[in-house]
């Protein structure tokens, strides 16, 4: 049977090697918009397979979503596999392929598309209804495909490869102060970043002992700086321009006491996971309930949602290290608990 996975660089890519791993007869497409330009250091494979060297592999290709016909070129190329495995809005597409196919969100494809009053919000969510089956990897999908009632859907764990991120010998904060992490895209409205940024600048005007590394990208990287702009914030923090490698990912995390996620979604973002697997705390907005009604555990995690919660957590772990270091060997276990 000839599978053609089709859609997210992320997800789609990684369950395509795992899948050629044991021998079936996989292939990978992907918009090439999605992994050269702005989005290459944190999309494209060469930058997250440590397998790759310079050069994609032979069983993935791109399409060209400024190319004339490129829907109808897309729909012929699934109708030459026997089964089609679609991210994002790519289920569309195998919907007029007329070949069995596996649907599955990834974010926003799900969260907004499949809920406009439009012909696209429309095929997307008859071609989640006509799949063969339907899976969702993220923990906040499950009331939106509760909410669309699709019969049967399938929740599946995140499956990535994360071995490149544990920690070496290099030489880590063992000052009184704490030393913090913001790697994620400045995007308020997804992240909720500004409460973190909020609370951080509370810390410094009560001049407690905070250091901040950010790393400067997304559509709210100028507010973010903006925000920041103040004598007792400056001296706290570094701004590095990003997006970055993973190779700096690891060097920042290595230097850091805690990883902040995010503080709108209510669950880790694929960066979250990746510090729960190096085993550095996590400081986020966490649902434990829904975790623990998929998971039936939760990993230990710093849990805040507004600034006044990040201010008054990190005071107290100023004061109580010993807590950090617990914290983070426990975050080790946590990444286990939520991946594949």
């Amino acid at each position: 049977m000839r599978i053609l996975h089709i859609g997210n660089p992320d997800s789609g890519y990684v369950i395509t090697k795992e899948l050629r791993k044991i021998g079936w007869d996989c292939e990978f497409m992907t918009p090439k918009q999605m992994i050269f330009g702005a989005n290459e250091t944190v999309s494209n494979p060469v930058n997250f397979d440590m397998d790759l060297k310079d050069e994609l592999p032979e069983w993935m290709s791109t399409y060209d979503l400024n190319e004339k016909g490129w829907k109808y070129k897309l729909v012929k190329k699934m109708r030459q596999y026997d089964l089609v495995h679609a991210y994002m809005e790519a289920p569309i597409f195998g919907l007029f392929s007329r070949k069995p196919m596996i649907s599955q969100s990834v974010g926003d494809d799900l969260r907004e598309i499949a809920f406009k009053n439009s012909l696209r919000g429309f095929l997307l969510r008859t071609a989640y209804k006509k799949s063969k089956a339907y899976i969702f990897e993220w923990p906040p999908h499950k009331p939106f495909v509760e909410k669309l009632k699709i019969k049967n859907p399938i929740f599946i764990p995140k499956i990535w490869d994360f071995s490149f991120f544990q920690k070496n010998n290099s030489k880590r904060n063992d000052g009184d102060g704490l030393t913090l992490f913001h790697p994620l895209t400045q995007n308020w409205k997804e992240k909720g970043n500004e409460k973190f940024l909020q609370g951080f600048v509370k810390l410094c005007k009560a001049k407690q002992d905070v250091f901040l590394y950010l790393i400067d990208w997304g559509i709210d990287a100028g507010k973010a700086k903006n925000l920041l702009n103040h004598p007792e914030v400056k001296k706290r923090i570094k701004i590095i321009k990003g997006p970055i490698p993973k190779n700096q990912m690891l060097e920042y995390m290595q230097k850091s006491d805690i990883l902040v996620d995010q503080f709108n979604s209510g669950s880790f973002t694929r960066t979250g996971i990746e510090g729960l697997s190096f085993g550095i705390p996590l400081l986020i907005n966490f649902n434990e309930q829904l975790h623990l009604d998929l998971f039936g555990d939760i990993p230990s995690m710093i849990n805040a949602k507004d600034k006044n919660e990040i201010f008054a957590k990190i005071s107290y772990l100023i004061k109580n290290k010993d807590e950090i270091i617990k914290y983070g060997e426990n975050s080790k276990n946590g990444s286990q608990i939520i991946t594949t």
